[in-house]
């Protein structure tokens, strides 16, 4: 039954048409897990110990960083430098005082994903890389367990129900039925690299936790396999129906999930040298990017936005090196750096110089790198 000031908290919610005490109480016996307490996460956590779902669980092994709050809401400035996972649990607390937070300072692995999922009735994925999302949609297939995905970069968000594997319905759909393989690291730039609108990710947020109250409550019509494309600068939402893969072969083990954030023996030679040897470098990131994280080596920053409004800028830049340097240039993710280098790789040979893209940009080497929500 509800506690007392449960029921009363939770009264007017109760005065909706086809939603009462049965679909409140269904709402309070649901357990849920979500995976990450960044932009996605916090909102949704937010929404649901609100709505008065009885018990979250929690995974995240970072701690707050200035840079989270413009987006993951359920933080302040004050609480930089706290595991998101603690705070995130006092604020669900402080909106739901009858609800049970697990709060789990770790990452989800092969190792303990399984596990994990025991008795949990809906997975949420507010995850940011694609190992996570991959593992997570393998894990949920594994165990039959329904999967609440979203992705937010720039000013678009997607969202979907997946439920496939045992005691799924026959026609169930999965995330593999849309994506079959996971897609290169280097494929598609993340929030870190691309920019995300804070505001953004609390909308796409909401319409996950919305999908989650009808489905645990069941209430309304929750459609597996419809995707939902939402675009912050129009304000429309596409709707897209993924349907099963009749050839595609259910996960029944977890497999080998690769993160973008590992060094190539390339890139970790290059970064050593850059930090023992001060090899010169040129940062062509913008100013606001350098106080996100920065490389711990002094170098020239000349951001690309200058180089298009100065076709002047690349050759003063250049000029400021020595004949004989190997400077390296440098982006957040490796992409603009090389876009650099192919570029102007001709003008600096002619200067005596020679450029060399960092792999992976300067977030892999810096503890921003460790964030996979979003």
């Amino acid at each position: 039954m509800l506690p007392e000031r449960e029921l009363k908290r939770t009264a007017r919610q109760m005065n909706l048409p086809g939603f009462g005490p049965e679909q409140q109480q269904r709402l309070y016996d649901a357990h849920v897990l979500v995976i990450g307490a960044g932009g996605l996460g916090c909102p949704i956590m937010q929404t649901l110990a609100a709505t008065g779902v009885g018990r979250i669980t929690v995974w995240d092994d970072d701690t707050v960083d200035l840079t989270n709050i413009h987006r993951q809401i359920l933080f302040g400035a004050s609480d930089v430098g706290r595991r998101k996972v603690d705070v995130a649990a006092e604020r669900l607390r402080a909106l739901q005082p009858d609800i049970q937070v697990t709060a789990v300072f770790d990452r989800l692995s092969p190792d303990n994903f399984i596990e994990a999922l025991d008795g949990i009735d809906l997975l949420i994925d507010g995850s940011d890389t694609f190992a996570t999302k991959f593992l997570a949609a393998d894990a949920a297939e594994v165990t039959g367990t329904p999967l609440l995905w979203g992705s937010v970069l720039r000013y678009r968000g997607d969202i979907a129900l997946w439920h496939s594997g045992p005691g799924a319905p026959a026609d169930g759909v999965g995330l593999r039925d849309l994506y079959p393989t996971q897609p290169d690291a280097d494929s598609v730039p993340d929030c870190a690299t691309a920019g995300v609108l804070g505001v953004t990710t609390s909308v796409v947020g909401s319409l996950m936790s919305t999908e989650a109250v009808k489905f645990l409550a069941g209430i309304g019509e929750v459609k597996i396999g419809r995707l939902h494309m939402y675009d912050a600068l129009s304000a429309t939402i596409r709707r897209f129906t993924v349907t099963r893969d009749p050839a595609r072969e259910l996960a029944t083990t977890l497999g080998t999930y690769t993160e973008a954030c590992s060094a190539s023996t390339e890139g970790q030679e290059l970064f050593d040298a850059l930090t023992a040897h001060h090899l010169p470098s040129l940062d062509v990131r913008e100013p606001h990017e350098k106080a996100i994280a920065d490389l711990p080596v002094p170098g020239k920053n000349l951001p690309l936005s200058e180089v298009e409004r100065d076709p002047e800028a690349v050759p003063r830049a250049l000029e400021q090196f020595s004949p004989g340097d190997e400077v390296v240039v440098y982006c957040a993710g490796g992409v603009r750096s090389e876009g650099f280098v192919e570029k102007h790789r001709a003008l600096a040979e002619t200067l005596g110089i020679s450029l060399k893209s960092l792999p992976g940009g300067c977030l892999l080497y810096t503890s921003d790198a460790a964030d996979d929500s979003l």
